[in-house]
């Protein structure tokens, strides 16, 4: 049977929440059945997403309310929506005690990052030394941008290679990293591409937008082809907790 995979709303927009078709059509393509999780902050709806799911897929979106890491706003770049960012992290929290596959694709990946205690630099321009621009200006999302290196002896070097090339649409980045998590890829200019748990089954957050590039590249197919398998042979019989775990 195909794995159910969990796609978390991005957000709101004119009152609507939505999902960009990319993530639903890569889903479906590497085998796995999309399952659409509004955001709400109905804490029964996590249990009722962690028994329907068996995988789960934070996508991108606006920036993180400053707060949310413990800082006061310091840019004018980008937007920010404090309900959705509250249930992102209160959903992140539960998923990962429940031990289950999480995929996190840029925004997500940072969700993922402060979720365990980590920051985030508002915008990059704020970061020292001087970097790239990762945001990029291409007519079409699946141009490569950047390079990055996947380190060794990480999850992602068995799935990636050593040396990719992706696609870039973010201004903030990882600043310090979360607690029981690890970098495993970075761009030229020391900017954070890739974390993952050190203590979690499968929980990777990745800053570029693999759901692009699966067309051009074999890396970002093998990507979701090994996150969809995680999620198939992830469940098993424990009881899953009505409310977050402390």
């Amino acid at each position: 049977m195909k794995p159910v995979i969990g796609i978390v709303c991005c957000g709101y927009q004119n009152h609507r929440q939505f999902v960009p078709q990319a993530y639903i059509q890569t889903v479906e393509d590497f085998e796995g059945i999309p399952l659409l999780l509004p955001c709400t902050m109905d804490e029964e709806a996590y249990s009722c997403y962690g028994k329907l799911c068996d995988g789960f897929l934070f996508c991108g979106g606006d920036d993180i309310t400053p707060l949310l890491f413990g800082e006061e706003l310091m840019t004018e770049r980008g937007a920010t929506d404090f309900h959705t960012d509250r249930f992102h992290i209160a959903l992140m929290q539960y998923i990962l005690s429940l031990k289950l596959p999480v995929l996190a694709i840029c925004r997500g990946m940072q969700i993922l990052n402060i979720t365990l205690g980590g920051t985030i630099f508002q915008d990059i321009s704020l970061r020292w030394p001087a970097s790239l621009n990762h945001m990029q200006l291409s007519q079409d999302r699946s141009d490569p941008c950047h390079k990055i290196t996947v380190l060794e002896d990480s999850i992602l070097s068995n799935i990636l290679c050593k040396n990719e090339v992706v696609n870039s649409f973010h201004h903030q980045c990882i600043r310090m990293v979360g607690k029981n998590l690890r970098v495993s890829a970075i761009a030229s200019d020391g900017i954070i591409e890739a974390i993952e748990s050190d203590f979690l089954p499968f929980a990777i957050g990745v800053q570029w937008h693999p759901e692009c590039m699966t067309e051009s590249s074999a890396s970002m197919r093998e990507l979701f082809r090994t996150f969809i398998k995680k999620s198939k042979n992830a469940k098993n019989l424990q009881y899953i907790s009505p409310k977050p775990r402390t």
